[in-house]
C-alpha cells in the first residue's frame, strides 16, 4: 500500500544529509559559501546527484548558489529557520494525504473524517515532528556524532565534532 505521504527516497535523505553538513560547515550562518564538492565529500554523496538536489533546494529558497571560482552553496536563511519538512518538500513535493486506507476510492479527509484512523494520526505526528525539527538541531547532532569527520579534518587526519 502506498500511503502517498512522506515516502522518503534517496533524494530526501541526501538533501537532509547535505544541508545538515552545510549548516555544520557554516556554523549555521546564512550566506557563507561551501563548495559542492566539500558537501559531497563530507557526506559521501555522489556529486552529480547532489547537484540536482541543490537545484531543487535553491528553487525552494532554502539555499543560494554561486558558480565559478570561490563559488558554492550557502544557506538562504539561518539553519534554525529551516525545517526537515521544508527540505523534504523541496525535494519530494508537498506533503499531502493519500487515499483513504479503508476506502481507496476516497481521498483521506484527515481530522475531518468520522473515522480518523490511527495510521493517519501517526502520519500527522511525523509531519509535525519534521516541521519542528530544524537544520540547526540536525547540525548539532552531526557535530557530536562519533563518526563525524569533516572534509577539512580528513586532509589533516584529525576527527572533528567531539566535545
Amino acid at each position: 500500500m502506498n500511503t502517498g505521504c512522506l515516502n522518503l527516497n534517496r533524494g530526501g535523505e541526501y538533501a537532509i544529509a547535505a544541508l545538515t553538513r552545510l549548516a555544520l560547515e557554516t556554523g549555521s550562518q546564512a550566506g557563507k559559501l561551501v563548495p559542492v564538492q566539500a558537501l559531497a565529500d563530507g557526506q559521501n554523496l555522489p556529486k552529480a546527484f547532489l547537484s540536482k538536489i541543490i537545484e531543487l533546494c535553491a528553487r525552494a529558497g532554502l539555499i543560494t548558489t554561486k558558480s565559478g571560482a570561490g563559488g558554492g552553496v550557502a544557506l538562504a536563511k539561518p539553519a534554525a529557520e529551516i525545517s526537515l519538512l521544508d527540505i523534504l518538500e523541496a525535494c519530494e513535493g508537498p506533503y499531502h494525504r493519500a487515499d483513504c486506507v479503508f476506502y481507496g476510492e476516497r481521498k483521506c479527509e484527515g481530522t475531518d473524517c468520522v473515522v480518523f484512523c490511527p495510521l493517519r494520526e501517526r502520519e500527522e505526528d511525523v509531519r509535525v515532528s519534521l516541521s519542528r525539527t530544524t537544520l540547526a538541531e540536525m547540525a548539532r547532532s552531526l557535530e557530536i556524532h562519533p563518526l563525524n569527520v569533516s572534509p577539512k579534518s580528513e586532509r589533516t587526519g584529525q576527527a572533528q565534532g567531539g566535545r
